[in-house]
């Protein structure tokens, strides 16, 4: 019997390609390919390399033309220019955003609760590929790339955003530690928790990612959040919360598409 579809929101839609059933944005996708893909594929243990190469046909690229990054959960940028090739399929860099300017290549990042952030310009100029994680998102790498992209010439206000499935608000309990790192990097960042217990919050890395993205510049209304938790759907996504060491992983890819 078929998995019932689970609702998106408004914006998002579900498409089923070669990475199986994924997630994409409408606003996102009149400007450069992409998918948040789902338990259809895992990216881990005997399928790895299968399941990287059909990510790389739905996004109409080889395998070897997938960059990919060693993430470190922090606000390191990798930048992708069409001049600077690599050695091939694989990890490229140690960082958690990659920034491409290669209609040629396709980039990525891996999660399996933590918030995948996909941009492009209006001018079909640049994409990102962006993992937050709670300690990505206390070191606001989602703001690191859109300076990043900046730097490219690109100002903030020409970008689109997609925040695609990660443990929700609804989910994701954190300790004491976790949150003073925030409230001591960020002033305003105590509305991102609310209690739950004794030593315990909810942190809500939706509304932390989306802040930040619209405070480096982005429009709000071009800032698109999928609001899908991968802890409360365990049919469709994977989580690390939930499931341990033992869980797969998701990714979010995104293609330059060509200007014609």
């Amino acid at each position: 019997m078929a998995k019932a579809i689970t609702p998106v929101a408004p914006g998002f839609s579900w498409i089923d390609g070669a990475s199986g059933r994924a997630l994409v944005c409408a606003a996102l996708q009149r400007l450069a390919s992409h998918v948040f893909t789902t338990r259809a594929l895992a990216f881990r243990g005997a399928s790895n390399d299968h399941d990287w190469s059909r990510l790389a046909e739905s996004l109409g690229v080889t395998a070897d033309e997938v960059v990919r990054v060693r993430q470190v959960h922090g606000r390191a940028i990798a930048v992708v220019r069409p001049a600077a090739r690599g050695a091939g399929p694989g990890d490229v860099a140690e960082a958690d955003a990659v920034v491409s300017t290669d209609p040629a290549r396709a980039i990525a990042v891996r999660v399996a609760d933590c918030v995948p952030i996909l941009l492009a310009d209006r001018g079909c100029r640049v994409v990102a590929a962006v993992h937050a994680g709670w300690r990505g998102t206390a070191a606001n790498v989602a703001a690191a790339t859109v300076e990043a992209i900046a730097a490219l010439g690109i100002p903030p206000a020409d970008l689109v955003a997609a925040v695609g499935p990660s443990i929700g608000p609804c989910c994701y309990q954190v300790d004491a530690p976790v949150r003073t790192t925030f409230l001591t990097a960020h002033s305003h960042s105590d509305a991102w928790f609310t209690g739950d217990g004794p030593g315990r919050w909810r942190l809500d890395l939706w509304r932390a990612n989306g802040e930040q993205l619209a405070a480096a510049g982005i429009p709000p209304e071009a800032i698109h959040q999928a609001r899908l938790c991968t802890a409360d759907h365990p049919d469709w996504f994977y989580s690390f919360r939930r499931e341990g060491a033992a869980a797969g992983r998701m990714v979010a890819g995104i293609r330059l598409n060509v200007r014609t």
